[in-house]
């Protein structure tokens, strides 16, 4: 079957036009084959990352909120995350783990502290006047155990456990670790 293009495009322009969404997609399969993953996201530094096995404080995870966590019916509303292989019908979303089992998290509108210490660029942020998004209530919370709270440093309008809460570990897909990243300051940041 031949086809016929009215603005006479050639199917070498074609093909030359396709080529870098083919390739790009290619990639992304061969990575994802071999335990790789390509984050373009502002929640954590843009690259290439390894899937791993660790979860642990201070390292990196690839998570499903789950569609009965805390503001998901708001999350899918509003279009907060992209569709993926969740649960939820939403993608994984890829943070830093700040919290787990015995730590003290503490909320406040202008930071979220861990055992008293402040995390930068934190402030709970209402996204929009009219209908804001309504995080976690302000307060100290003693985080339990097989509970994770995952909270972005490098993006202030992450949507995270500011927002949605602990995640549990079956929650968790991977660990992540970074193979080849790029810390690219933005105007989020």
């Amino acid at each position: 079957m031949k086809f016929k293009f009215r603005r006479n495009f050639t199917r070498r322009q074609l093909l030359l036009a396709c080529a870098p969404g083919l390739i790009l997609t290619a990639l992304g399969i061969a990575a994802g084959a071999v335990g790789l993953r390509v984050n373009f996201t502002a929640s954590l530094p843009l690259g290439l990352w390894r899937v791993s096995d660790a979860v642990e404080k201070g390292g990196y995870v690839r998570a499903c909120v789950p569609p009965t966590a805390r503001l998901m019916d708001l999350a899918a509303k509003r279009r907060f995350l992209p569709d993926g292989t969740c649960a939820s019908g939403f993608a994984p979303l890829l943070k830093p783990v700040v919290a787990t089992e015995g730590d003290t998290v503490t909320l406040t509108p202008q930071s979220v502290f861990v055992n008293g210490v402040e995390l930068p660029n934190t402030a709970t942020l209402t996204y929009q006047a009219i209908d804001p998004v309504p995080a976690v209530p302000r307060g100290s919370y003693t985080v339990g155990a097989g509970e994770y709270w995952l909270v972005s440093t490098e993006n202030k309008r992450s949507f995270d456990s500011r927002y949605f809460g602990a995640l549990r570990r079956e929650d968790i897909k991977s660990g992540m670790k970074p193979l080849l990243v790029f810390r690219v300051k933005s105007e989020e940041s």
